[in-house]
């Protein structure tokens, strides 16, 4: 499996990440636009009838009719969104959990517990306890998406693009202004995070740095490779550093030599070249256990300029 194709399908299709093969989630071959006029009591279409569209979602102007994540406009919109789905303040945290409210964020953010930001709805009165009463049964008794449905599926939720970052070998981060401008002979540290619901981060089954330059051709990082000599394992540091929300605990030591070996992943050659005026740009892939899906990341931020 080649690094490139790696980076290349995820950022065609990052997020098809299901453990079984894909199936249809429950509720989703409803008309999203559809609400029963005469909901069953209890059900999800009664509850964002009676409570979800009034103080959440009934028109423009409130915040989830479809301004911001999560859509909460209509039943089906709301079952989609919140079931089996991590929060984006809390991302260790399903929205909805079904069968257990009290690990379900949309709970914690009704209540105001868990040391969530702000409590919902936002800038208004907060729910009437019946309410929020009338959304936790729902929750305990699966969080169906209508009386006798199948249970919600059990969603294997796409893996995060990892943060890619440079360091020196003291630990003094270099990356964020730009490329790095690094000399032969210097030692760097590449680091990147992993971010998977499901999957803790020293258990994902692999992760690596790609290193490309401008021409496509990638740095040799693993010599004695017939198949894959770009692709450089990194391994996990527990004490790595804090990123943007997450850890940069993948890591691998990179110096550089006066000549570098490219490869050519076409032709599957490799040409030895001067280090000198080369602009090296650092990709992070890695997988996630439950189904392979992959996760990559580049940017002009993660960039190597050799003098």
């Amino acid at each position: 499996m080649k690094a490139m194709a790696l980076a290349i399908a995820l950022c065609a299709a990052c997020g098809n990440d299901h453990a079984a093969p894909a199936t249809t989630d429950a509720g989703s071959d409803d008309d999203p636009l559809a609400v029963s006029s005469t909901p069953p009591a209890g059900s999800l279409d009664d509850l964002h009838q009676r409570i979800i569209a009034k103080r959440c979602s009934g028109q423009p102007g409130l915040c989830h009719n479809g301004q911001f994540e999560p859509n909460l406009s209509t039943p089906a919109m709301t079952y989609a969104y919140l079931v089996g789905r991590p929060g984006l303040e809390k991302p260790d945290r399903l929205r909805i959990r079904p069968g257990d409210p009290a690990n379900s964020l949309v709970i914690d953010k009704l209540r105001n517990r868990g040391g969530v930001a702000t409590q919902m709805p936002l800038g208004a009165e907060p729910l009437e306890e019946a309410d929020i009463q009338a959304l936790e049964a729902w929750i305990t008794g699966g969080a169906l998406r209508a009386p006798g449905a199948a249970p919600a599926p059990v969603l294997n939720n796409p893996p995060h693009r990892p943060e890619v970052a440079i360091f020196d070998a003291s630990g003094t981060r270099l990356d964020g202004a730009g490329p790095v401008r690094a000399a032969a002979g210097t030692t760097l540290v590449l680091r990147h995070s992993v971010q998977d619901f499901e999957t803790p981060d020293p258990s994902i089954p692999f992760a690596a740095v790609v290193l490309t330059v401008a021409d496509g051709r990638e740095v040799v990082l693993n010599a004695t490779s017939a198949n894959d000599p770009e692709l450089g394992p990194t391994t996990y540091d527990p004490n790595g550093p804090p990123s943007k929300g997450d850890r940069l605990d993948y890591m691998r030591s990179w110096t550089i030599g006066q000549t570098v070996t490219l490869y050519d992943p076409r032709q599957k050659t490799r040409t030895d070249v001067s280090a000198h005026g080369l602009v090296v740009t650092v990709i992070a892939v890695y997988l996630d256990a439950a189904s392979q899906g992959m996760a990559a990341f580049d940017s002009s931020a993660s960039q190597i300029q050799i003098p």
